[in-house]
């Protein structure tokens, strides 16, 4: 072995040409090789891993290119399958087929034989400079990997070049790379777009980090992506074939009654889904309430490819970023959505108020409902503030907000702990700025809303355990050293001391009390749209609304509501670190700013305070040993850093 010489070197199905730049005994060798185009890379390897050594030496990689080259000039195709049927299936030297194709043979005709036998054939195999003859099945399938090498090779040639060009400043078309980069992030299997990165020099193999940060340095991401989110598989789209196993048509029965009442669909200024919508009619001593869910169900096919589907992701993921379906946007979005104007599938929950605000006579019917009204909250809002604004009907309102503060209360005298501290939504679009929407839980649009659909699913749960209907029933207990009455709270302080003590709720098939919502049974049926046990729910109470068995069996919809449950957790969990991540961010460009109020809501071990920020729904230790609990003062933010998840904040003012 001397520097200059040729070598060849296995690159997937085929081999490369390498000259040997310098050579060190006992050291790697320093090979040069051509990646694409007029590309060189350096290549360390030891000699043992060479696949053949020529006796050519050369001045540069060119010169052995192109005398390679020229060595396949020195026989046709027609002579070397010649030469392979002469030899049987074993091991051959190089000097066997130079006799052969030659005549004689001496250094030049050996070289032109390898090379020659592994460029210009797909017959003879090459390792450590034996020969081995191929089957015509293992020839057939080795020009089917070079046919795919070579279009890799084209694929990939096109990409360094528009990257060489993108990092040299020209304003180029990067097509399909942000998708096939992403499918990289993914942990999918792209072959072309795994080489690009290797050839990039980031790391010997390929890995998501590596197109994490090409996406960065494209401009394609703007360095705020999660790449364990983006790994975790939650961030699939829909699968066609899933989206395709849905009813073309919604599953409803022929007599089903067309409810021509003036449902009312409150929200956010720009909701994802609407699930619910609610109409009130007087009676002399109260109200009858009617509560329209959506029925994605007359849609979902059981156990179809859709809803296993649904079931695998358990519900929809609310991430500062992405938004992620636990139903396709075709279905959650349009045709089951409780849109302005339009008849949609529903399950109509009917109970009466009294003047108490206690509630009676449930009952539960399939029907087609239209919704008259949509109202923001904020526009809800700004109506109570005095503001004449057309679209809303202030009657029809104040009587809504009446039912349901009445309600409330009556679950107050129940027993029950209505816990309501400040939130906040996160909203982080990729190259756009955070922005926090407070939510105020307390404003009449919300509580009313909150109110009636907590008694649209207590209705819901009295007629299963009236009838024996196998449900996923929510149920906590009643906490035993409650430091606050049954009562409703605003307070933060107020609301972690009360959270501190309570017991976890659990779900089970079969009806039992909710201590803390003050109702004798519960069960989550309020949001087909974005819970898959919502769904297990209306399921269930269709069967028994059309005298037909149930479909799942106590123990069925024991295990199916706790793997939907599990599935949510997971997203939930997502959800939380997202906004914490994009909370911090928002903070880092007000470091040393303006202050933040904040309330002390517990001392920790440690000897910090546990304050809550409430702009930001977020709380943090703090080193504040002057403050006690329900404290309230202002905060300075010290320091934040999104990426390690630190924040520290001073006390300015108490």
């Amino acid at each position: 072995m001397t520097e200059g010489q040729v070598v060849l070197i296995a690159d997937g199905p085929a081999l490369r040409v390498g000259w040997v730049q310098s050579y060190k005994p006992g050291r790697p060798l320093r090979v040069q090789v051509r990646a694409f185009g007029a590309e060189i890379s350096v290549m360390r390897i030891d000699r043992p891993e060479l696949d053949g050594e020529l006796n050519l030496r050369t001045a540069s990689l060119a010169e052995a290119e192109s005398a390679v080259a020229g060595l396949l000039q020195r026989a046709t195709r027609e002579e070397l399958d010649i030469a392979w049927t002469l030899f049987a299936d074993r091991p051959l030297g190089v000097g066997e087929l130079a006799l052969v194709l030659f005549g004689h043979e001496d250094a030049t005709t050996r070289d032109a034989a390898t090379v020659l036998a592994v460029f210009g054939h797909t017959g003879f195999a090459l390792s450590h400079s034996r020969l081995t003859r191929r089957t015509p099945d293992e020839r057939a399938a080795l020009e089917r990997r070079r046919q795919r090498q070579a279009e890799l090779d084209v694929d990939v040639a096109k990409w360094r070049l528009a990257l060489q060009q993108h990092r040299a400043g020209l304003r180029v078309a990067l097509g399909d790379v942000a998708p096939r980069l992403t499918a990289i992030v993914r942990g999918e299997e792209d072959a072309a777009a795994a080489h690009w990165l290797e050839l990039d020099g980031r790391h010997k193999k390929a890995d998501a980090r590596d197109a994490t940060d090409l996406l960065n340095e494209l401009g394609l991401w703007d360095g705020h992506e999660d790449l364990e989110l983006w790994r975790s598989g939650l961030l699939q789209p829909w699968p066609a074939a899933a989206i395709a196993s849905l009813r073309l048509t919604p599953d409803m029965p022929p007599d089903a009654p067309r409810l021509d009442l003036p449902f009312v669909a409150m929200d956010n200024d720009a909701p994802h889904e609407v699930d619910d919508a609610i109409c009130l009619e007087p009676l002399a001593d109260g109200w009858r309430v009617h509560v329209a869910i959506a029925h994605p169900s007359a849609w979902l096919v059981p156990d179809s490819a859709a809803d296993l589907e649904a079931r695998r992701r358990g519900a929809t993921m609310y991430h500062p970023r992405h938004t992620v379906g636990m139903l396709p946007d075709l279905l959650a979005r349009d045709v089951a959505s409780l849109t302005l104007d339009a008849w949609k599938p529903a399950l109509v929950v009917s109970l009466t108020l009294d003047a108490t605000g206690t509630p009676r006579d449930e009952a539960l019917q399939e029907a087609w409902v239209r919704v008259r009204h949509v109202w923001s909250y904020s526009l809800v809002e700004r109506v109570l503030a005095g503001e004449d604004l057309p679209g809303v009907d202030r009657p029809l309102l104040d009587q809504l907000i009446a039912a349901g503060l009445r309600a409330e209360a009556a679950r107050v005298r129940n027993g029950a702990w209505l816990l309501y501290r400040p939130d906040c939504e996160v909203l982080a679009p990729a190259f756009g700025q955070v922005t926090l929407r407070q939510v105020q839980q307390t404003s009449p649009g919300r509580r009313l809303v909150t109110e009636l659909m907590v008694q649209a699913c207590a209705a819901v749960a009295q007629l299963g355990a009236r009838h024996h209907i196998a449900l996923p029933y929510r149920t906590q207990p009643r906490p035993s050293h409650a430091p606050l009455p049954p009562g409703l709270y605003t307070d933060p302080a107020q609301c972690f001391a009360m959270f501190r003590v309570l017991e976890a709720g659990t779900m089970q098939a079969t009806p039992a009390p909710h201590g803390m919502m003050g109702v004798p049974a519960y069960v989550q049926f309020s949001s087909p749209l974005r819970r898959y046990g919502d769904v297990l729910a209306h399921r269930q109470l269709v069967a028994w609304l059309r005298g037909q068995p149930a479909p799942h069996t106590v123990q069925e919809v024991t295990q199916l509501a706790q793997t939907a449950d599990d599935a949510a957790r997971d997203r939930r969990q997502w959800q939380r670190k997202g906004a914490h991540y994009f909370k911090l961010l928002w903070l880092a460009g007000r470091v040393n700013g303006r202050p933040l109020d904040g309330q002390v809501v517990r001392v920790l071990a440690s000897g910090e305070r546990l304050v809550f920020l409430p702009d930001l729904a977020l709380d943090t230790p703090v080193r504040a040993p002057m403050l006690g609990v329900g404290d309230h003062a202002q905060f300075a933010v010290r320091a934040a850093q999104p990426g390690r998840g630190l924040l520290e904040l001073g006390v300015t003012a108490t």
